[in-house]
């Protein structure tokens, strides 16, 4: 790794991260405390390479959006949370298929960016 390739690392740990969560939030939440703040991290990137609701099974699929939403608010990945709320209150509400389809979109997508975000952090962490 190049001398500019860690001193970025040292000074942006967080950088791939940065636009999807709030760091503000996730340091009250860990008190400052960068060793805690770094295994959440990386248990919500976990969670999320291993999301993969069951659609077919309307409860189960609600159960894993409702885990998804509080992990997400936990950390300050509050785009995320809304748009498995928001998925979850269509399927609680019995939301019509286009509705239903528009939050599956919204969540898919915000799955997508974090997913890469949280990839491209731990290669920058080595």
């Amino acid at each position: 790794m190049s001398t500019a390739a860690k001193d970025r690392r040292r000074k942006q740990p967080h950088a791939p991260l940065a636009d999807f969560i709030d760091f503000g939030h996730l340091e009250r939440y860990t008190m400052g405390e960068p060793a805690l703040t770094e295994e959440l991290l990386d248990s919500f990137c976990a969670e999320l390479r291993g999301f993969a609701p069951n659609a077919s099974d309307a409860e189960q699929e609600r159960r894993a959006l409702h885990r998804l939403k509080g992990s997400a608010r936990a950390i300050g990945a509050f785009p995320l949370a809304e748009a498995a709320e928001w998925l979850e209150k269509m399927l609680e509400a019995g939301g019509d298929e286009a509705d239903v389809k528009a939050a599956r979109a919204e969540l898919d997508e915000q799955l997508a960016v974090l997913k890469d975000a949280c990839r491209r952090w731990k290669e920058l962490l080595g």
